[in-house]
């Protein structure tokens, strides 16, 4: 494994750890430039540290901070398991949000997960805090900590608990390139180059067992299911209720049956598409457990949702997917998979920043899709023919992933 050139460019007496600094400003992110705790303190020295140290150590642990949503962590996996295949750790733990990281507990991810909402580690998100004994000791145990984060006050506490190393990842890119190259760049810093990986989910067997269960006890074919995703994190990237509504419609009259997803803050966009439903036949799933919403996608032929987490989570289960963008620009955020693509309207404002987003009252890009490219789309990727990963008999839990980049194609469709 190579060595990584690690220089500190502070002049206070503070160590820092960091790809991206809040107090130096002039740092170029997109470099995947590292700067880490040393163990000398104060002024750390500058040079070459080697990362043989950490690697395959008998009794090394590793830990991995991820507080990112779905989709966040979905995008972060290839680096995730490049991290772990490179330095071969005995133990690796991931912290983040439970209801997201019970999606990989388990190989090839983590060892164990932890919960970082915890009340012990609020003070390690506050400056010159005290910090509890318990967690302190637990977190004082481990070689190194990696962090998908930019809170230097997360990197410093760590230190103070007993990590002799920590990485800061800046989690999002800040050039036109997709999320999952940019934390490649990252590991490049720290002389890993893995070959181009797909995020992959892991299901056991008795979970994608339950899930065929689940609908063949409603008699639904699994060669027929469609999965509809019509929320987002935003209104804004929502494409129009009624469209949804009405390529749903068009789906069922191919003899599809209609599987509709509903997230957390989707109640009221839900709604609006279930009223154009009215007559057809369909099967709300809400309120699931992130690993039984993974094995019921597993079980469908075709998914279609907008830029949210759940799509991510469906082309990374190898399900044909089709995202559709609007504000968000797919070129960084569009899902990847063996069969993913993503469709945005062509707008002359698209993508835009988040700014531009809060004060857009009439998203074009998203209108400028209509339900017959999305049909058009569907018949010419051939993508109602998939046989469900569930139906297929093929284990899901497999160690290989394919080298291959997939999700960079799509369509930009011209204004109607």
């Amino acid at each position: 494994l190579r060595t990584m050139a690690l220089s500190m460019l502070t002049t206070s007496h503070m160590p820092i750890c960091l790809i991206c600094s809040e107090r130096v400003h002039s740092i170029d992110i997109s470099q995947g430039v590292i700067y880490n705790f040393a163990e000398g303190g104060a002024l750390a020295k500058r040079g070459i540290m080697p990362l043989e140290e950490l690697r395959g150590m008998p009794e090394g642990r590793i830990l991995v901070i991820h507080q990112g949503a779905l989709g966040d962590l979905i995008v972060a996996l290839p680096a995730i398991k490049a991290l772990r295949d490179a330095l071969q750790p005995a133990w690796l733990e991931m912290m983040g949000h439970p209801w997201t990281l019970a999606l990989i507990h388990g190989h090839p991810y983590a060892d164990a997960i932890i919960d970082i909402n915890r009340g012990d580690m609020a003070p390690f998100f506050q400056e010159a805090a005290p910090l509890p004994a318990g967690m302190s000791a637990h977190l004082g145990g481990f070689d190194a900590a990696f962090c998908f984060s930019q809170s230097t006050t997360l990197a410093h506490n760590l230190r103070r608990s007993g990590i002799k190393r920590t990485f800061i990842f800046p989690p999002f890119p800040d050039q036109r390139i997709h999320v999952i190259d940019h934390h490649f760049q990252s590991l490049k810093a720290l002389g890993i180059s893995p070959p181009p990986t797909l995020p992959q989910i892991v299901l056991r067997n008795e979970e994608r067992v339950e899930a065929r269960r689940f609908f063949l006890q409603r008699g639904w074919d699994l060669n027929a299911i469609i999965a509809l995703h019509p929320g987002a994190g935003g209104r804004k990237k929502v494409w129009p209720p009624y469209r949804f509504a009405a390529l749903g419609r068009a789906l069922t009259r191919e003899s599809k049956k209609l599987l509709i997803c509903q997230g957390p803050a989707d109640e009221e966009v839900t709604s609006e598409v279930l009223k154009g439903l009215a007559g057809i036949p369909y099967l709300l799933v809400h309120d699931k457990h992130i690993t039984s919403l993974t094995a019921l996608l597993s079980c469908v032929s075709l998914f279609i949702g907008n830029d949210s987490g759940i799509s991510h989570l469906a082309a990374a289960l190898e399900v044909p997917t089709i995202t559709i963008f609007g504000p968000t620009d797919p070129l960084c955020w569009a899902p990847r998979g063996d069969r993913a693509f993503w469709l945005q309207g062509k707008a002359a404002c698209a993508p835009c920043a988040r700014d531009q987003q809060r004060l857009c009252k009439r998203q074009q890009c998203l209108e400028g899709i209509e339900v017959e490219a999305v049909m058009a789309f569907i018949a010419e990727k051939k993508m109602t023919h998939h046989t469900a990963a569930c139906h297929q008999g093929r284990p899901l839990d497999r160690e290989t992933l394919p080298h291959e980049r997939q999700g960079e194609e799509g369509m930009s469709l011209p204004p109607p």
